[in-house]
């Protein structure tokens, strides 16, 4: 039984995926660089400096620093665009009143998750929040999923992991939790191959009996402490 489910922030709760790609082609831009951008690394869910490196080349600790400011400039600059995803606020409507409580966990930087959520209207809808400040590890790492189960307070066998990247998958599974992948196109074969239990294209129009029918149509993995 899911007593708890777990949202991504980028691409499942924020449709903000259209302005991280118009500020890694300005910030490439500016780089001297106007090739197309390759959409399935830029969403596998790999860290900021790997995706610099991977465009850019070895960096130093104050240029990537640099860089990353110049980043989340351009982003915040397009920040009056950004929506919710279509049929998020149904969905967390739904789970609210079944009693089954959300949490969200990122790999994004604090400030930009909060800024997100509060120009989205909705950080008083999860009741547990969990950044890159409150880890060690990111994505592919379960460090992110196991922290935000605990502040919800239930176990991984109890929860779910909405995700759209692969490694966040990869981390949802290492958690020994049931991932649904989020995504369209050719990335949903990419999340199915990484390890997720389901994956959907939209919300389901009733979530809580969607995730009883995953539950009950996939075998948990059980911890082994």
């Amino acid at each position: 039984m899911i007593r708890g489910v777990i949202f991504d922030l980028d691409g499942v709760v924020a449709d903000s995926h259209p302005l991280h790609e118009e500020a890694w082609r300005v910030l490439l831009s500016e780089k001297g660089l106007n090739a197309p951008l390759d959409l399935s690394f830029l969403y596998s869910g790999l860290s900021r400096r790997e995706i610099l490196e991977h465009y850019l080349g070895p960096l130093s600790t104050a240029e990537h620093e640099k860089l990353g400011r110049r980043k989340d400039e351009l982003f915040s600059s397009l920040m009056h665009r950004i929506q919710v995803q279509p049929g998020l606020l149904r969905v967390l409507d739904q789970l609210r009143a079944a009693g089954i409580p959300c949490a969200l966990a990122t790999s994004a930087a604090r400030a930009r998750t909060y800024e997100i959520l509060g120009e989205l209207g909705i950080t008083d809808r999860f009741l547990a929040i969990v950044t890159d400040h409150d880890v060690s590890q990111p994505k592919p790492a379960p460090e992110v999923f196991l922290e935000a189960a605990s502040r919800l307070g239930v176990s991984s066998q109890e929860s779910a992991v909405i995700e759209d990247s692969v490694a966040g998958v990869r981390a949802a599974r290492a958690a020994h939790m049931i991932c649904i992948g989020y995504a369209r196109g050719e990335q949903m074969q990419a999340l199915r191959e990484a390890g997720a239990s389901a994956v959907i294209s939209d919300f389901p129009g009733d979530m809580v009996n969607y995730l009883q029918h995953v539950t009950d149509g996939v075998s948990i993995p059980q911890r082994r402490d």
